[in-house]
């Protein structure tokens, strides 16, 4: 895996265990404020909430599933040269395969983090600045 990706990834991984307790405790303060019978913004907030988490994680998999889908078959044309060509330099196209396989997991898990991410960190701006009631 590049240093730089692994760094993105820590760097993602960092904002976003810095991001999402700010939000929650905005939220649930929000909620518990609001009581029984929240105000139409209240409820606005509540529905947006839904809908972005909805939104985030499916776009989420959807990146995984499509970079994994791409590294699978990247690793099936890969094994099927070594099948066709064992005589040459197999152990060489063994180890890039495997390495190509590599960077593709941690690919994927880069495209998961980034969508999750961003609307953490955005949401945390955005929360940060309103004052709650």
């Amino acid at each position: 895996m590049a240093k730089r990706s692994k760094n993105k990834i820590v760097d993602d991984m960092t904002q976003l265990t810095m991001a999402v307790p700010v939000v929650v405790a905005q939220r649930v303060t929000r909620m518990a404020l609001a009581g029984a019978v929240p105000s139409a913004s209240d409820r606005r907030e509540m529905k947006s909430m839904s809908q972005e988490k909805v939104a985030a994680f499916s776009e989420s998999w959807h990146g995984i599933a499509a970079k994994m889908a791409q590294a699978y078959l990247n690793f099936g044309f890969d094994l099927m040269r070594l099948a066709w060509s064992p005589w040459h330099q197999s152990g060489d196209l063994a180890k890039a395969a495997t390495e190509r396989f590599n960077n593709a997991a941690s690919t994927s898990l880069d495209g998961s983090l980034a969508p999750l991410r961003r609307r953490a960190v955005a949401n945390a701006k955005r929360l940060g600045s309103k004052s709650l009631g």
